[in-house]
């Protein structure tokens, strides 16, 4: 791999102690050994500490970009906020070179009773640019926030959209050799997205190193040669992009998988007043059977089996289909599918038939809420199980979501299309 090494951390570890009190008490007695010449970093942890991050290592080069994932509270932000000199680590080093340009915390830097136009002065002080720079950049920024109409408006009026457009138009000016990057940019809106992106392969382009933290897939693959996986504040995986993609999504199949029972029921329980329950779910595929993995463009009936607790009139159940960048892929409810309830009771089902999914290769989400008639009250809710769907080399390419929904009400009936 060629270009220079701008970013090596090795062996890097860091805790934390869980409550308040104790963060203060350790951080004052850390103080006190540093000053006496002590060492305040060990191994071991004290009560009511944790490891957020635990004896990792990578390197980034000029002009690479890395990619950090793994599920929330895996230590991705935390690697970010070290990188940045925010955190020092409790065992481990990491060496920067050059100028450091990140946008982590939303708003980090602005001061919430000051304009805009203030701000950008004092966002570019804290990130290393001197008045004049500021200056020169500044029409630019203005204008690659499109915050031009708010400019003079005190920043704690902001959207948390505004606040990524005029952070990252700042960070994005400062023409930095190593970039730092958290999930934050997923506030913004497509547009304002796709012109963050393209100034990232500009700044890669300009031999710069970028390290983006993200839980959308596509922009991982998109933008990342290598990626680290980061699973329970280790590092499971480095390498190309696509394996640890690969291992990232295994993982949370397996752990939709290990949430339920065996047979679909969910573990977390009721998310509402309960008056109907989500008892289990059940992926069926054209025979009829039981799956948990379709090939794209394959017809699938989702059933979703129901109890209630009372009667219930014109219930609504609202089902949300989504890929592994969070995009929507369908939603719907049986309302919307000419699927009246009335008054319900007891206990039944819902096939919803999905005639074809056109998605390669990816692990869809589906969520489930049970609403009263005037959806103003959750019943109960349910982020469910997930579906692998696996590539078929002789798919037509057709989107087609548009199916039956069929009620059958008293218990467990027979599986759909077998009647």
């Amino acid at each position: 791999m060629s270009g220079d090494v701008l970013i090596r951390v090795e062996g890097v570890s860091k805790k934390f102690a869980r409550s308040l009190k104790r963060s203060m008490y350790y951080g004052i007695f850390d103080v006190i050994r540093d000053f006496l010449g002590w060492s305040s970093h060990s191994d071991r942890l004290r009560p009511d500490e944790f490891w957020a991050v635990r004896d990792v290592s990578f390197e980034v080069r000029s002009g690479e970009c890395l990619g950090l994932i793994g599920p929330n509270g895996a230590g991705k932000s935390t690697i970010l906020k070290m990188l940045n000199g925010l955190f020092s680590p409790d065992r481990g080093r990491i060496e920067i070179k050059g100028r450091t340009g990140a946008l982590i915390e939303l708003g980090a830097g602005f001061h919430p009773l000051l304009s805009g136009r203030e701000n950008i002065f004092i966002n570019g002080a804290i990130l290393g640019m001197g008045r004049k720079e500021v200056q020169r950049k500044f029409d630019s920024i203005v204008a690659f926030s499109g915050l031009e109409e708010f400019l003079d408006t005190p920043v704690k009026f902001y959207s948390s959209g505004m606040y990524v457009r005029l952070g990252f138009a700042v960070a994005a000016h400062l023409d930095p050799e190593i970039l730092l990057l958290d999930e934050i940019l997923a506030v913004g809106d497509e547009s304002f997205q796709a012109r963050c992106f393209n100034r990232i392969g500009e700044i890669r382009e300009s031999g710069a190193a970028v390290v983006l933290v993200s839980h959308n897939m596509h922009r991982i693959a998109g933008f990342c040669e290598r990626t680290a996986y980061l699973q329970g504040e280790r590092l499971r995986y480095l390498g190309a992009t696509k394996y640890a993609v690969a291992a990232y999504m295994e993982d949370v199949l397996q752990t939709g998988l290990d949430a339920s029972d065996g047979d679909g029921r969910d573990r977390a329980g009721v998310y509402g007043s309960g008056r109907i329950r989500i008892k289990e779910v059940r992926f069926l595929d054209r025979l009829g059977r039981e799956t948990r993995e379709i090939q794209s463009n394959d017809p699938v009936v989702v059933r979703v089996y129901y109890s209630c607790n009372e009667e219930v009139d014109d219930p609504v159940l609202d089902v949300v289909m989504r890929d592994s960048a969070a995009g929507n892929l369908f939603q719907a409810t049986n309302r919307d599918c000419g699927l009246p309830l009335g008054r319900l009771s007891g206990e039944g089902c819902i096939d919803i038939e999905l005639k074809g999914l056109n998605v390669n290769n990816q692990i869809v989400d589906f969520f489930f809420a049970w609403w009263n008639s005037k959806h103003t009250e959750l019943l109960d809710w349910k982020r469910h199980l997930k579906l692998r769907v696996v590539g078929n080399p002789g798919s037509s390419g057709r989107m087609t979501f548009a199916g039956e929904w069929r009620h059958r009400p008293g218990p467990h009936g027979p599986l759909a299309g077998k009647e």
